[in-house]
């Protein structure tokens, strides 16, 4: 039954914390420029006025299908990534099927954004792909890495060794290489400067999200909030020894992003094929030495 019930609430809590952290970041940066910024609370009214308006614009089953793939996808890797009170499917589960089924959503915004023929949103989507491609690498090899390193690709076996030791057995004192290329891959993952060129609202329109309105774009919100905590949960239980209360996970989540808004406030954006060529020069070769570390 407990089970069962984290099951239930586990994407609820997720949303929760993830939209607390997309009112956080807007205030965080409002500040830093010397404004008041929006509520912290903002993007709860959007996401309500959002799923409230009527949404009669359709193009095609993949458009609907995009949705579900996006939203359904980012609930099933959330499943597998263990937080206090709830491991059941990360110990059958591991690194790797957490590396496979974290593809789905981007896949599935591909085919809607594609099945729209918005040019728009075609460019918006190949540059995202184009940057999946980019950070996916280093965060990868650093996955790869971090199993080799403990020798298990189990994430909640992995956590355990860690808590086992206190801090010098976390990720990012063990392997700090490792861990800066996946804190450098991470800031593209989570789409912060200066890695947000899928979006790039001045040139394209918003990219992917062009032909998404009413009901689609309050969908992406609440999917965009859960994958804010997944990306900081998978890189805290990989390279800060996970948590043991949820206390301790939402403190070290803040002090992440936190970093992670610092370096998007300053930095403008890199061009499609700059980043790229970021992701494979730095974090990717930060990654490299950090298993050549490993194995010799």
């Amino acid at each position: 039954m407990n089970t069962v019930l984290w099951i239930i609430f586990y994407p609820l809590i997720a949303f929760c914390i993830g939209i607390l952290y997309m009112g956080y970041s807007r205030k965080f940066n409002a500040r830093v420029e010397r404004r008041y910024g929006p509520s912290w609370i903002q993007p709860i009214y959007d996401i309500f006025k959002l799923m409230s308006k009527r949404t009669n614009i359709s193009h095609g089953w993949m458009h609907d299908i995009s949705i579900l793939m996006l939203l359904g996808g980012t609930i099933l890797t959330l499943m597998f990534i263990p937080v206090p009170g709830f491991s059941f499917f990360s110990q059958y589960g591991d690194m790797l099927v957490i590396m496979y089924i974290i593809l789905i959503p981007s896949l599935g915004m591909a085919l809607g954004v594609g099945e729209t023929a918005n040019p728009n949103g075609s460019i918006g989507i190949s540059r995202a792909l184009m940057m999946l491609a980019g950070y996916d690498v280093p965060f990868a090899l650093s996955f790869i890495g971090m199993g080799m390193l403990n020798h298990t690709t189990s994430m909640f076996r992995l956590i355990q060794i860690q808590q086992a030791h206190g801090i010098a057995s976390w990720g990012i004192v063990t392997n700090p290489l490792l861990g800066l290329a996946a804190l450098i891959a991470l800031q593209g993952m989570m789409g912060e400067k200066p890695f947000e060129v899928y979006i790039a609202p001045h040139e394209i329109a918003t990219g992917p999200m062009t032909e998404m309105g009413g009901k689609f774009l309050g969908m992406m919100f609440i999917t965009h909030a859960i994958t804010i905590f997944v990306e900081l949960t998978i890189f805290i239980n990989l390279f800060l020894g996970g948590a043991v209360t949820w206390i301790d996970l939402i403190l070290k989540q803040v002090v992440v992003f936190t970093l992670i808004l610092s370096v998007n406030i300053v930095f403008g954006r890199f061009r499609v094929d700059d980043a790229m060529r970021f992701m494979w020069k730095i974090p990717g070769s930060l990654a490299v030495l950090g298993i050549l570390f490993i194995i010799f």
